[in-house]
């Protein structure tokens, strides 16, 4: 029988103040099936989706269910016509156990519905692979399980349509392949899957049918067999043509960074989290110059901590902390920035700018009185700017002018500032904490790029990211933080995806044969 179609929309429109975030986007939804919704970030993916499921409504255009219009102004409209969403960021009740959270909102309060709900999660939770800890309270499951959590939540509802918004990217390999493969079983079993993405190699291994977003315009519609990761990375850039850092995969061994002298040395290192217990806890560790060390981790496993330390922005509760034999641990940030070290901080909007300062201010922040910009003084506001200017030009940030205030940007231009900053002059060493979090295929390779140059002039660069993939393109070694403690460490030419997601779950890596 041929697949029924259970949702059409047609020419959305969606509009936030000047910025026209979908233009007239057409997008259909058949059961069985699974669709990719592709696109860079910022490209009106998520938004697409909001709109189906009421969370914005849309300034044009009509939405029909199973060929009937239908006004969807709510979660709750979406949730009574049977489509469900899964959100980047979980929507869960920390203190409340998984299955407490599962019944949350659909009024199964009495004991004997609450059991036959159970029962059904149960079943649900063993035919898709699903498995989670029903009694265990969220707070205490790792990332992979609450998302399970999250989804067993919208099943539970008998869903038509069910929408998952970035769903791997905060998942390791071995997650990322059980969400895979439960996705298409659902899809087999006769749902309308649309899996929203900016992962092209996910879209082709799991997609029947591609609709690729730029610039909240329709750029491409294909099933996946007349398509290919080339094809669509074209689509996404707008012609713009594949950049071959994160397309070329892993990068072979290198040997240069065997050569450098240790840059930056952490012994026995441990950080409080500030909620008295450690976040980081007795870390050895070196970083040597001409080398890009890769810290790969599921969010949350000591990785800001970690950075923060490093930078003097936290104190480290023990250890030693050098950067060319100097000991770090009693200075503060701005001594550390002093000595050239570039800092890209996790928390752009909270920790990465002054939005009340210009972006010139910002982009020179924390080397404004070097005598580049100052003499002793006044500010020279001409190098400044003239700096700014260049930055701007280089990473594409979007203004009219300099003399903006940063605090108006989009949050992948406040991302270009920092990025900006960092790669003001040569580094002796780089802190780079997801560094290219927000910005489009075209951005993301030049800052990737830019850290191998920083390397290549000598500096030291500890990158720090949630994507596997930006990792083995540039790193020369891999080290995984699970729970604060370091895992093992993996050399370029040998990484194993599956053995660094094994690390990333808390298996320690097996020591080498001598």
């Amino acid at each position: 029988m041929p697949a029924e179609e259970l949702v059409r929309m047609t020419g959305i429109a969606k509009r936030f103040g000047d910025v026209l975030a979908l233009d007239h986007v057409d997008f259909g939804i058949t059961g069985g099936k699974v669709h990719a919704l592709l696109g860079e970030n910022g490209a009106g993916k998520t938004t697409l989706m909001n709109v189906l499921y009421g969370l914005y409504r849309a300034d044009e255009g009509r939405v029909e269910i199973k060929g009937k219009e239908m006004a969807i102004r709510t979660p709750r409209d979406a949730l009574r016509h049977r489509i469900a969403m899964v959100h980047q960021h979980f929507r869960l009740v920390s203190n409340f156990t998984s299955f407490e959270n599962i019944l949350l909102g659909t009024g199964r309060g009495l004991k004997f519905e609450a059991r036959a709900q159970r029962e059904k999660v149960e079943s649900i939770a063993r035919e898709y692979g699903l498995s989670v800890d029903l009694d265990a309270k969220v707070k205490a499951l790792p990332v992979g399980a609450q998302q399970r959590v999250e989804i067993l939540k919208v099943l539970a509802r008998d869903p038509l349509v069910l929408i998952l918004d970035e769903p791997t990217s905060s998942l390791t390999p071995q997650e990322a392949d059980v969400l895979l493969g439960a996705i298409k079983k659902l899809a087999m079993n006769g749902l309308g899957v649309v899996f929203i993405t900016h992962k092209v190699r996910e879209v082709m291994s799991i997609a029947d049918e591609i609709t690729v977003l730029n610039g909240g315009r329709v750029a491409g519609r294909l099933q996946v067999s007349e398509s290919g990761e080339k094809r669509l990375v074209e689509l996404m850039m707008g012609g713009r043509g594949a950049p071959p850092l994160l397309q070329a995969g892993p990068t072979p061994a290198r040997t240069s960074a065997a050569q450098g002298e240790p840059a930056l040395v952490l012994t026995s290192v441990s950080v409080g989290s500030g909620k008295g217990a450690s976040a980081v806890e007795e870390v050895d560790l070196a970083v040597r110059h001409g080398e890009i060390l890769g810290v790969a981790g599921v969010s949350g496993n000591g990785q800001r901590e970690l950075a923060e330390a490093i930078m003097c922005v936290r104190r480290a509760g023990s250890g030693s902390i050098k950067l060319d034999g100097i000991e770090l641990t009693r200075l503060n940030t701005k001594q550390v920035i002093s000595m050239g070290v570039g800092y890209i901080p996790e928390d752009r909007m909270g920790d990465g700018i002054l939005p009340s300062m210009t972006i010139a201010e910002n982009i020179v922040l924390g080397r404004e009185h070097s005598p580049s910009f100052s003499d002793r003084f006044a500010l020279n506001r001409k190098a400044m700017g003239a700096a700014a200017l260049r930055g701007v030009e280089d990473y594409n940030i979007k203004t009219t002018s300099v003399e903006a205030h940063a605090g108006v940007l989009s949050g992948g231009n406040v991302q270009k500032i920092l990025i900006a900053r960092a790669f003001l002059t040569q580094c002796k060493f780089l802190v780079a904490h997801n560094p290219t979090r927000g910005l489009d295929i075209a951005a993301t390779d030049h800052v990737l790029r830019s850290l191998v140059k920083q390397k290549e002039g000598g500096a030291g660069v500890l990158l720090i990211s949630e994507d596997l993939d930006e990792l083995m393109a540039v790193s020369d070694r891999i080290c995984v933080l699970f729970k604060g403690q370091v895992m093992g460490v993996v050399e370029a030419g040998s990484y194993d995806k599956y053995e660094i997601g094994a690390m990333m779950a808390g298996k320690k890596k097996e020591a080498s044969a001598s």
